[in-house]
């Protein structure tokens, strides 16, 4: 048996003439990741916990001692704190894999050095599975070469759960929006404000718009819009189940791709999806969706207009976004793709 640099084990000790899976040892705060399998490798993960903190970042250096793979998902500073560790005690062979991994864009001195100091300590990441292609920001502000950033297409939530009747709804009610993080409901409600058509906006708690950069000011909206308070995001399926179009507007000012769970459900659901022209679109995104330039309320109600009046428009682009949708598929094969980015990053 032939043990590879990452210490994996290789049937026959041959490479190339392997027939069985190669075990990667990992641990992870995805919860699902364990016993995942591609055609090549196959994920032991242990469960990283759920702690969000520098200092947890630096306990999971000495945890991650034996195994081939650490995989992060979601806040920057356990990530940070691990890298640290690979900076002082550079003899921990694990790789470290950041999923998601979400970066501001600094404003002020003090942001800028802070930038600067964890663009410094980001080297010790092997490699960003992120969610969009457009990295220049990522390579521009924190020195993160796209050589180290992966393209992995986000998932389909409830993508298994949708049921045929949810997947091919002819219902045509109204115009949806929905979601928290970065959207400019503003320019939704002004572009609302200038059509006659029926719309539906779904608003999370005040407070947790906050966090997510999101603010909404229903207190002066036009007649034709209507606004109810989500009551969790698989209440998404009904609301768009219902809907004519569905529209994602996203503020410009961000690092990552926000839209994305709400766009791919509605292409999902086989609905005509108008998005604000960003991360989330670009280079993604081309006949799947309407795309508008962002905070201009005029473009996104001329967008509405038309999509609303132009049947076969809609439909094409309906077919073109569930298509689209199809191809991204649901978690299994988010998870699938995160373990094959873990398994050819371990083996030499």
């Amino acid at each position: 048996m032939l043990i590879d640099g990452c210490g994996l084990s290789v049937p026959g000790g041959n490479l190339e003439a392997m027939t069985s899976l190669m075990r990667i040892q990992m641990i992870s705060n995805l919860r699902r990741l364990n016993g995942v399998k591609t055609e090549q490798y196959e994920a032991n993960s242990q469960y990283a916990g759920e702690k969000e903190t520098f200092w947890d970042g630096m306990c999971l250096f000495f945890r991650a001692h034996g195994k081939d793979v650490l995989v992060l998902t979601g806040g920057t500073w356990r990530v940070v704190g691990f890298c640290l560790m690979r900076f002082l005690w550079p003899f921990n062979p694990c790789k470290l894999v950041a999923v998601d991994f979400i970066l501001s864009r600094p404003q002020g001195w003090r942001q800028s050095i802070m930038a600067w100091f964890k663009g410094l300590l980001l080297r010790k990441v092997d490699r960003f599975i992120l969610h969009f292609k457009d990295t220049s920001e990522y390579e521009r502000i924190y020195g993160i070469p796209p050589s180290r950033c992966e393209f992995v297409p986000f998932k389909v939530n409830y993508w298994e759960k949708l049921s045929p009747e949810d997947r091919s709804s002819e219902v045509e009610d109204y115009i949806f929006t929905a979601g928290r993080s970065y959207r400019d409901f503003s320019t939704f409600v002004e572009a609302m404000r200038r059509v006659d058509y029926p719309g539906l906006l779904l608003y999370e708690e005040a407070a947790l718009l906050k966090r997510s950069a999101t603010d909404v000011d229903l207190s002066n909206l036009p007649a034709n819009l209507a606004a109810e308070k989500n009551e969790g995001e698989q209440s998404w399926v009904d609301y768009i189940r219902r809907a004519k179009i569905v529209v994602v507007p996203l503020l410009p000012s961000t690092m990552y791709a926000p839209g994305l769970s709400l766009y791919l459900m509605a292409m999902a659901m086989k609905k005509c999806v108008i998005v604000t022209e960003g991360l989330a679109t670009r280079g993604m995104l081309k006949d799947e969706a309407v795309i508008v330039a962002p905070k201009d309320p005029e473009a996104l109600a001329a967008a509405i207009v038309r999509v609303w009046n132009d049947d076969e428009l809609r439909h094409a682009t309906a077919e073109a976004g569930r298509r689209y949708a199809e191809r991204c598929g649901g978690e299994s094969r988010l998870l699938s793709d995160i373990v094959r980015v873990c398994g050819e990053l371990c083996v030499p």
